[in-house]
């Protein structure tokens, strides 16, 4: 799927988190790793994709990790370089979008969604920043934000707001990371249709998003709009870039469009003033 990616990345080992979706960003991104020739491994808590994904990619060792449990992070990190003797990649990808108006908001909802979307990014950069420091070889830290780290919105407060965490706990991490060759960066996409997004909307959004998505590219992002980004944080072009944040969102956050018909309007009237 991804044979026109140029990035080379045989001889090393990729992890990524949240690969069970089968649009979702993680499986997209597992994929573009290995048709680049890394040995991949990947985690979710959905034991029917997981399944599914085994039999597509059955080079991939994947196992069932909730990401919220340290040790489970540990032994799975453990795990995969046992298997692999080396961990040169850590994709951060598994999360969550419960959408709830903020007042009626439950503690529990809160928890799930900060102890998805940033504890189990810190455990698992931590156990696999761990390995690449006793390894003594470097690595790459990629963590999956969003462009909702950046803006909040209705029945989404405390999901923007853990997506804002992700952005601070990145910079965080490259900041310690750097003095042992360990580049961490994020990538923050904008609307991707996934089942997360599928979920989590009203019913009919995302068909309405697909007619008018709002962003100068004229379209909703597909998981795959991801890996590229992803592999060019990992591979030595970008040697010189850590604690950054690449926005992959189509444009939109670039600014908002004046809409197609209303553009069209104008130019009939300004023609019709300039005869």
């Amino acid at each position: 799927m991804f044979s026109d990616v140029t990035f080379d990345f045989s001889g090393r080992a990729a992890l990524v988190t949240g690969v069970g979706s089968p649009r979702g960003i993680g499986r997209a991104i597992l994929r573009g790793f290995a048709d680049a020739g890394a040995r991949v491994a990947g985690c979710d808590i959905d034991d029917v994709q997981l399944a599914e994904l085994e039999r597509e990619q059955p080079d991939a060792f994947v196992k069932h990790v909730d990401v919220r449990d340290q040790s489970q992070v540990a032994d799975f990190v453990r795990e995969v370089a046992a298997r692999y003797g080396r961990i040169d990649v850590l994709v951060n990808n598994a999360g969550i979008a419960p959408f709830c108006p903020i007042i009626d908001l439950d503690e529990s909802i809160w928890d799930m969604t900060f102890d998805t979307n940033v504890k189990g990014y810190f455990l698992f950069a931590q156990a696999v920043a761990r390995h690449m420091i006793a390894e003594g070889k470097g690595g790459n830290i990629v963590n999956v934000t969003s462009v909702s780290a950046h803006e909040s919105g209705e029945h989404k407060a405390h999901y923007c707001a853990s997506k804002a965490a992700v952005g601070s706990l990145t910079k965080g991490l490259a900041l310690e990371l750097a003095r042992y060759g360990i580049r961490v960066n994020a990538v923050e996409p904008g609307t991707v249709d996934t089942l997360i997004v599928k979920d989590a909307y009203l019913a009919g959004l995302m068909d309405s998003l697909t007619e008018d998505p709002g962003t100068p590219i004229k379209r909703v992002a597909k998981g795959g709009d991801m890996v590229g980004a992803v592999l060019f944080l990992c591979s030595d072009a970008a040697n010189y870039m850590t604690g950054s944040a690449v926005l992959v969102d189509g444009g939109g956050f670039a600014g908002s469009q004046m809409p197609d018909h209303v553009l069209r309007e104008y130019e009939k009237a300004k023609t019709a003033s300039d005869q």
